[in-house]
């Protein structure tokens, strides 16, 4: 417990030096679009996420949902060192009925975002080490992608999940969801389901209007009640609606990996993509090493 305190500090002291690196360069098209939830407190991460996911994946147009605690220096900082950022505002973002929590906002904005491209989400707590080519070739065949494991690195179907996650007596909002799968009319065409994160996401153009959300959402409300309006149901949401596009898939794992969910026995230098989820973010202090190789490449 003492070593992560002590890392954490190093790491905060480590990634603002970001923001005196040089602005982004990277080429605009209107083809993709990167989003990512932004608030006072990730600037810094965020400033480390978009600009090693750019160094490696190279163009598209880059939007921050301001999650409402942006301040006029942090907006001031973004768009100095991202040229061309848009940012816009999640309390302008309706979610028509489904839950209102932060996440649910991205993904309407996301909804609005992929009627004219493809859309990548892209959380803060992430870094880009290699060439994203698995990302690239599911952004032109419009693609959808997610986040995962070795474990659950193909889709399953929902009978089966089923079997599986009844056994785990969970009241996360996810696994009550997912119990209930088999008896939904979203999943009535056989469509089996990703069970991956979506911390770092791809929404292929048109995945889902509206509607269709908001049925999604109505329907397994319908079963677990306001649970669903608890944290994680947007996820939920997302891995459904992705398992629903053509051809969605689970990004190679480890290259593309939640770090320790599960642990990797291969070198992180070998990894493409990691996201350091919050209860493992500061363990044996590999972000904060990774962040500050970054930076030292970038104040060169």
């Amino acid at each position: 417990m003492i070593s992560r305190r002590i890392n954490r500090i190093l790491f905060n002291r480590e990634i603002n030096k970001v923001i005196t690196t040089k602005p982004l360069q990277y080429r605009m098209d209107g083809a993709v679009t990167i989003v990512s939830m932004v608030g006072s407190s990730t600037v810094s991460m965020y400033l480390v996420a978009v600009k090693s996911f750019m160094e490696n994946f190279g163009y598209g147009t880059i939007e921050a949902i301001n999650d409402g605690t942006l301040t006029e220096e942090d907006i001031s900082i973004l768009s100095q060192q991202i040229p061309g950022l848009n940012i816009s505002h999640a309390t302008e973002v309706d979610t028509y009925g489904c839950p209102t929590y932060i996440s649910w906002k991205r993904l309407f904005r996301i909804q609005k975002l992929a009627e004219t491209s493809y859309v990548i989400q892209l959380d803060s707590d992430t870094i880009s080490l290699g060439p994203l080519v698995e990302v690239y070739d599911r952004v032109i065949k419009n693609e959808g992608y997610l986040i995962g494991s070795e474990r659950w690195g193909k889709a399953v179907d929902v009978n089966l999940l089923r079997d599986i996650v009844s056994q785990w007596n969970n009241t996360h909002v996810q696994p009550l969801a997912e119990i209930n799968f088999h008896k939904m009319k979203f999943f009535a065409d056989g469509t089996k389901y990703i069970r991956a994160c979506a911390g770092f996401a791809g929404y292929p153009r048109e995945f889902a209007s509206i509607e269709q959300i908001k049925a999604l959402s109505a329907e397994v409300e319908s079963y677990i009640g306001k649970t669903w309006h608890g944290w994680g149901s947007e996820q939920t949401a997302t891995m459904c609606l992705i398992s629903k596009t053509k051809n969605a898939s689970v990004l190679p794992w480890p290259y593309y990996q939640n770090f320790k969910f599960p642990q990797s026995n291969e070198h992180i230098k070998s990894m493409n993509f990691i996201h350091f989820i919050g209860s493992n973010r500061y363990d044996d202090g590999i972000y904060r090493k990774l962040v500050n190789k970054k930076v030292m490449q970038w104040l060169k």
